[in-house]
C-alpha cells in the first residue's frame, strides 16, 4: 500500500513573499532585475516546474516567465497571476529581446553567473543591447538554505516515500539478483510509492564494490554474507530526500559489525553536533574524530554532508574547510562512511533538519546493522 502523499500543497504565499524578498536585495544591489535561468530556482520564486523557461523578476514591476508552446498549458496551471507568462514561437532569447526592445535607458540586470552557459551569456547581451548585464551573487540559492514548515513536510513526505520503497525492495530477497537488477527494482517501487523524478542515480554496491562511495550498479550478484549499499531517494513537490543504508546479507562476520558500528557512532557525534550557530566544519570534525579514535578516519574520504532541498546537492556543507555557519531551518545530510579498497565499505546516511537547540532527523529508518 502506497505512504499517502498530499498532492495538493501550495507554495504560493510563500513564492510571493520570495518575490519581495528578492526585490529588497535587488534594491541593495542596485540592480533593475534579476535573469533567473537554473531550473531549482525558477520552480522556487514561481512555482514553475519545467525544463526550458528563463524568470525575469523586475524591482519595479510585475515578474515574466518566459517559456515555450510546450509548457503553456502547465505554467497557466503552476504560476499565480502575479507572474506573466510569455510564450516563445521561436526562441526564448528571441522572446527576451523583445522583452527589453522598449526600453527607454540602459537597465542593469543582473544574471546568474555560476550556472548560466558562457554561449547563452554571450547571445544575452548580442540579442539584448539596452541591458547592462551584472553578475549577480546566488542570492536565490541563498534564500533556498534555510527550509520553511512547508518545505520540511514535503522532504519528509519524499523520506516516507523512499522508506517504504526500501522495505519492499528488500523484502523480495535480494541475494542472487545483481546490483543493476535491485537498482531497478528500488527505483519501480519509489515511483509505486509517489516519487516524482529521482533526484539523483541510485547507487546499490555490493561486496568489495561497496568501497566505491560512488559506484554504478553492475551485473554483480549479490552473494551471501556480502556488504550491501545503497544510496537512493525520493522526490515530492520537488524536494528529494538522500539516504544511504548498508547492511549484511546473511550473518555477519565480526569485521562488518566493527565497521558498521564505527560509522554509526561517527555519524551519531555528527548529528550529535548540530544545531543553530554551529560552525559545519565542527559537525564535519565531529565524525572525524570519532573515525580517528578508531583508526579509520584515512578511510573517510568524502565531505560529512550537504544541504538538501530542490537539489541533492545545496548549501550548507558538512566539510573540513567550509565557512558556513548552521541556521535553524537548514536541512542537511549526514553521511560519514569508511571505505576499505577490495574488502568494502559502509555508509550511513539521514537527513537532519536543523533546530535552535539541536538537530530532527527526517528520515526514520533503523541505524543499527540489519542482517538477512
Amino acid at each position: 500500500m502506497s505512504v499517502p502523499i498530499d498532492p495538493s500543497t501550495d507554495l504560493r504565499s510563500l513564492q510571493t513573499q520570495r518575490l519581495s524578498d528578492l526585490r529588497e536585495t535587488l534594491e541593495d544591489l542596485s540592480l533593475d532585475g534579476l535573469m533567473v535561468s537554473h531550473g531549482p530556482n525558477i520552480r522556487y520564486l514561481s512555482g514553475f516546474s519545467g525544463s526550458s523557461a528563463l524568470l525575469f523578476v523586475a524591482r519595479a514591476d510585475r515578474s515574466v516567465l518566459l517559456t515555450d508552446f510546450r509548457y503553456e498549458e502547465q505554467a497557466a496551471a503552476e504560476l499565480s497571476s502575479e507572474i506573466a507568462v510569455r510564450i516563445a514561437r521561436r526562441g526564448l532569447v528571441d522572446l527576451l529581446s523583445e522583452l527589453f526592445a522598449d526600453a527607454t535607458r540602459p537597465r542593469s540586470i543582473g544574471f546568474e553567473a555560476a550556472t548560466l552557459t558562457v554561449r547563452d551569456r554571450r547571445e544575452f547581451g548580442e540579442r539584448c543591447g539596452s541591458v547592462i548585464w551584472e553578475e549577480a551573487p546566488q542570492v536565490v540559492e541563498r534564500m533556498r538554505e534555510l527550509k520553511a514548515p512547508e518545505e520540511v513536510a514535503l522532504l519528509s513526505d519524499a523520506a516516507r516515500v523512499a522508506e517504504r520503497a526500501l522495505e519492499l525492495t528488500l523484502g523480495e530477497g535480494v541475494v542472487g539478483m545483481t546490483e543493476r537488477r535491485i537498482a531497478g527494482l528500488l527505483e519501480y517501487h519509489l515511483k509505486q510509492e509517489g516519487s516524482e523524478r529521482l533526484p539523483f542515480d541510485t547507487i546499490v554496491a555490493s561486496g568489495s564494490r561497496s568501497s566505491l562511495p560512488h559506484a554504478e550498479p553492475t551485473t554483480r550478484q549479490v552473494a551471501a554474507g556480502d556488504l550491501l549499499l545503497i544510496d537512493f531517494g525520493a522526490s515530492v513537490g520537488g524536494y528529494g530526500c538522500d539516504i544511504t543504508r548498508t547492511r549484511v546479507m546473511g550473518a555477519s562476520t565480526e569485521r562488518q559489525r566493527e565497521l558498521h558500528e564505527a560509522v554509526l557512532e561517527a555519524q551519531s557525534a555528527a548529528i550529535g553536533r548540530i544545531a543553530a550557530g554551529v560552525a559545519a566544519r565542527d559537525v564535519d570534525r565531529a565524525a572525524r574524530e570519532a573515525l580517528e579514535a578508531r583508526g579509520l578516519a584515512e578511510q573517510f574520504g568524502h565531505s560529512t554532508g550537504h544541504g538538501i532541498g530542490l537539489e541533492v546537492h545545496e548549501a550548507p556543507r558538512l566539510a573540513t574547510r567550509s565557512e558556513d555557519t548552521l541556521e535553524a531551518g537548514h536541512v542537511v545530510t549526514v553521511e560519514p562512511g569508511v571505505y576499505l579498497s577490495g574488502y568494502g565499505g559502509v555508509r550511513i546516511e539521514d537527513d537532519v533538519l536543523v533546530t535552535r537547540d539541536g538537530a530532527q532527523r527526517l528520515t526514520n529508518l533503523p541505524r543499527e546493522l540489519e542482517q538477512g
